[in-house]
């Protein structure tokens, strides 16, 4: 599942920088900053999310990196590449397309699991594609919807010890959610 995730998100990366040829106008880079929250839907559970992400467009076409909190099951801190590509001017549609690291917040799972004793976080991948409408509010300030497909994952080991001196056991997880994204936030 996770080849057939980055083949999408390569494949539209790799449209997107196609389609970047077709700069025949007038070319105006500017600098933009999109803050959002959201909600996360998935099989485990309901959970929020929280990102920000700064770049340059050029025309129709958005490239930024972001940062985020990502609150659904283990806390992360998703730390990724954005690319849009906008249909319009003022209000506008767009599609959008985030890869990169989904680094662990903290060493703990926020519960204990009987005689657990330590864990260890890894980094994994983060990734969400999805479509938005951004309409202008004030200015050069808009609001923007999107709703997208999220897959996040993240790797721990689990010391399960049972006495204070005594040897113990180590458990591998491989932990993987595919997630929809709904969120709203503020491009100015």
């Amino acid at each position: 599942m996770l080849i057939k995730i980055k083949i999408i998100v390569s494949e539209i990366l790799i449209i997107l920088i196609a389609s970047s040829q077709v700069f025949a106008q007038q070319k105006s880079i500017k600098y933009h900053s999109i803050n959002s929250g959201g909600l996360i839907v998935g099989a485990k559970e309901n959970s929020v999310l929280f990102q920000t992400i700064n770049g340059i467009s050029l025309n129709t076409f958005y490239v930024g990196l972001g940062i985020g909190l990502d609150y659904y099951n283990y806390n992360t801190v998703p730390l990724f590449a954005d690319v849009r590509k906008t249909f319009g001017n003022l209000n506008a549609g767009f599609v959008y397309g985030d890869v990169g690291l989904n680094l662990p917040h903290k060493n703990k799972p926020g519960v204990d699991f009987g005689y657990v004793t330590s864990y260890d976080f890894k980094k994994g991948l983060y990734s969400d594609v999805g479509v938005g409408y951004k309409t202008k509010l004030i200015k050069k300030s808009f609001i923007v919807f999107t709703i997208g497909y999220s897959y996040k994952s993240l790797k721990g080991n689990a010391e399960n010890k049972s006495c204070p001196d005594c040897q113990g056991d180590v458990y591998h997880y491989d932990f993987g959610y595919h997630r929809i994204l709904f969120k709203t936030g503020m491009e100015f």
